[in-house]
C-alpha cells in the first residue's frame, strides 16, 4: 500500500482517542463550559513558549506541509495535547450562539459508522448501496413524520430486498443537505424553475434566465440574499416586506400590493417565508392567506423553517407554525434543533415537483453513473452536490432513539428555559437589561442591557448607534469570557442586541438557569 499501516498503532490511537473524547462527553455534562480548555496563545506570543512547548510551536510555526510526514503517533499526539483543547464547547448546553444543536449520543454513535463506511450517498439502489437507500428512506419518512406533514409511503418487494419507495401521491418527500444554506438555495431554484415553466413558458434549466423573477420575503435569513446572489436573481430583487406575515393590521394587504405590483411589471413572483425569524422566533400569523394571495399570482412559496418548523413537534407550539403544509417547498435544519452532528440540513418538496422540476436542475449523466428511469430518483439528481455524505443515518439513529416524545421534551424544556430568561429579564431585572420583543414565541430571547442615563438622553444618529455597537460588544465579550454560557451578538430594529439561541437536547432548567441567570446578574451590575 502507498502508505504505512501499522494496525496496532492504529487500534491504539483509535483508543487514545476515543479515551480523551470520552473525557470531552463527560466534561460537557458535568462542567457546562463553553470555554475551550486551552485555547491557542495569540501568534506573536507562540515563539514565547519555545523552550518548555517545541510542540506547539512547531504546530503554530509550521511554514507548510511537511516533505516527509510526521507519523500517525505524533500527529494524535498534536491533536490531543493542543488541537482538541483549543476548539470550544459549542456542543454543550450553555452554548447560545448561533442556533446549535448538540449531538445526541445516537446520533454521534452513527456518525462514527458513517465515518468508518465512508459512503457516498448519491445513488439510489437495492443492490450495492441498498442499506444506504433502505435507511435513508426511513429516515425521511421519518423527518416528514415528525414534522406532521403528510406522507404516504409503502414497502416494496425487490429481488434482494424489502426497499421503502414512495408512492406517485405522496405529498411530500425530503432530502438531506449540507445545511439551510443549500436547502434555501434549492427552494430558489426550484421555485424560479418551477416559475418559469408555469408562468413564463420556458424552461431555465435548458434556455438560461432571463432576469425576470422577483424573490419577496418577510424578516428573512441572510441566507435569501446569499442565495439570490448565487443563482444569479440578484440581491437586488429581493424585496424585504417586514410586515408580511406579521399581526398587525393591513399585512395580509401590503403584501398582495407588492406582489400584485410585480405582477403588473410583467415579474414573476418567488415568495420567501421565514418561520421562526432568526433574532426573534417570530412567526408569521396568517400563512394561510398568504398562501391564498400566492396562488391567486401563480406564485411560488417557499418556507424558511430552519429551526422554527421543530414548533410542530409540540402540542404547545404547533400552533405557531400552522400552514406549513401550503409550501411547494421547505428548509429545515438538522443540526440546529434535531441535534443531529454538523452537517445536516433537510429540503422538503411536493412529490410532484421531483420529477418535473428538480431532476431538469440537479441531474447529472456520465458513462459511468447508473440511470434511475426505471426506478427510484438517485439523491444526485436532485440535489446540488455529486458527493453526499451518509447523513440519514445519525438522522435515523436519533429519531429511531429517541422518538417523537423525545423531541417534544428537547422543544419543551429549551423553550421554557428561553420564556424564563426572558421573564427574569422583563419582569424581575428591567433595573438591568431591556427585552426588545414583546413576547418570546418559541426558543430566541433577543435583549441588551439597559441604557445608562446618558444614552437614553443622546439624540438619536450614528453617535448613537456607535456608541451602543461599543457598549454592546464590550459587554458581550465580558459574559462570554467567563465560560458561564455564550451568547452571539445581533442588532434589532437598529439597535445593536445581543441573542440567545436554546436548542440543545442537554440544557435544562434545573441545571442552567441558575449559574446562568447569577452570571447575567453580576456582569450587568458591574459599573464600568
Amino acid at each position: 500500500m502507498a502508505l504505512p499501516l501499522d494496525n496496532t498503532s492504529f487500534h491504539a490511537a483509535i483508543e487514545r482517542v476515543t479515551l480523551q473524547m470520552e473525557k470531552r462527553l463527560d466534561s460537557l455534562e458535568t462542567k457546562r463550559q463553553t470555554l475551550p480548555p486551552k485555547p491557542f496563545p495569540p501568534v506573536e506570543k507562540v515563539s514565547e513558549y519555545g523552550p518548555t512547548d517545541l510542540g506547539l510551536v512547531e504546530l503554530l510555526l509550521s511554514p507548510g506541509i511537511p516533505q516527509e510526514g510526521k507519523g500517525l503517533d505524533k500527529t494524535i499526539d498534536l491533536l490531543l495535547q493542543y488541537i482538541a483543547p483549543a476548539i470550544a464547547d459549542s456542543a454543550g448546553p450553555r452554548y447560545f450562539g448561533l442556533v446549535t444543536g448538540g449531538a445526541t449520543p445516537a446520533s454521534l454513535v452513527a456518525d462514527w459508522i458513517v465515518s468508518v463506511v465512508d459512503q457516498n450517498a448519491i445513488l439510489h439502489s437495492p443492490r450495492a448501496m441498498s442499506g444506504y437507500s433502505v435507511i435513508k428512506d426511513l429516515a425521511m419518512r421519518m423527518v416528514l413524520d415528525l414534522f406532521a406533514l403528510p406522507t404516504t409511503l409503502h414497502l416494496a418487494e425487490s429481488a434482494q430486498h424489502q426497499v421503502l419507495q414512495a408512492h406517485d401521491n405522496i405529498d411530500f418527500r425530503a432530502l438531506t443537505t449540507t445545511g439551510s444554506t443549500a436547502s434555501n438555495v434549492m427552494g430558489m431554484a426550484a421555485g424560479r424553475q418551477w416559475l418559469g415553466i408555469h408562468d413564463r413558458k420556458v424552461d431555465y434549466s435548458q434556455e438560461g434566465y432571463d432576469g425576470q423573477v422577483v424573490v419577496v420575503t418577510n424578516m428573512a435569513h441572510a441566507t435569501v440574499w446569499k442565495a439570490a446572489s448565487i443563482l444569479g436573481i440578484g440581491r437586488k430583487q429581493v424585496i424585504e416586506v417586514p410586515e408580511m406575515g406579521m399581526d398587525v393590521e393591513g399585512s395580509e394587504t401590503i403584501f398582495e400590493n407588492v406582489v400584485k405590483e410585480q405582477r403588473r411589471a410583467g415579474k414573476s413572483v418567488l415568495v420567501f417565508l421565514s418561520f421562526g425569524e432568526v433574532n426573534t422566533g417570530i412567526f408569521p400569523m396568517n400563512t394561510y392567506r398568504i398562501a391564498s394571495i400566492c396562488e391567486s399570482n401563480n406564485a411560488y412559496l417557499h418556507i424558511d423553517g430552519a429551526f422554527g418548523i421543530y414548533a410542530r413537534c409540540s402540542p404547545d407550539y404547533s400552533h405557531l407554525a400552522r400552514g406549513l403544509e401550503k409550501a411547494h417547498s421547505i428548509t429545515a435544519c438538522g443540526h440546529k434543533w434535531l441535534n443531529v452532528p454538523y452537517d445536516c440540513g433537510f429540503f422538503i418538496f411536493r412529490s410532484h415537483l421531483e420529477k418535473s422540476i428538480l431532476e431538469p436542475i440537479f441531474s447529472s449523466s456520465a458513462a459511468y453513473l447508473p440511470s434511475s428511469d426505471s426506478g427510484p430518483t438517485h439523491p444526485m439528481n436532485i440535489s446540488i452536490e455529486n458527493s453526499q455524505r451518509f447523513r440519514s443515518l445519525p438522522v435515523w439513529a436519533t429519531l429511531y432513539a429517541y422518538g417523537r416524545n423525545g423531541y417534544q421534551k428537547i422543544i419543551e424544556e429549551n423553550c421554557q428555559y428561553a420564556k424564563k430568561l426572558f421573564d427574569w429579564m422583563k419582569n424581575e431585572r428591567s433595573d438591568l437589561y431591556t427585552v426588545l420583543t414583546e413576547e418570546c414565541p418559541l426558543n430566541v430571547v433577543v435583549f441588551a442591557q439597559k441604557l445608562t442615563p446618558e444614552l437614553e438622553v443622546m439624540p438619536e444618529g450614528e453617535a448613537k448607534i456607535q456608541a451602543l455597537s461599543k457598549r454592546n460588544a464590550e459587554f458581550l465579550k465580558r459574559i462570554n469570557e467567563t465560560g458561564i454560557a455564550y451568547f452571539s451578538p445581533t442588532v434589532w430594529k437598529g439597535r445593536p442586541a445581543i441573542r440567545a439561541a436554546i436548542s440543545n437536547w442537554r440544557t435544562t432548567v434545573e441545571k442552567d438557569w441558575e449559574p446562568v441567570r447569577a452570571m447575567l446578574e453580576q456582569q450587568a451590575s458591574i459599573i464600568v
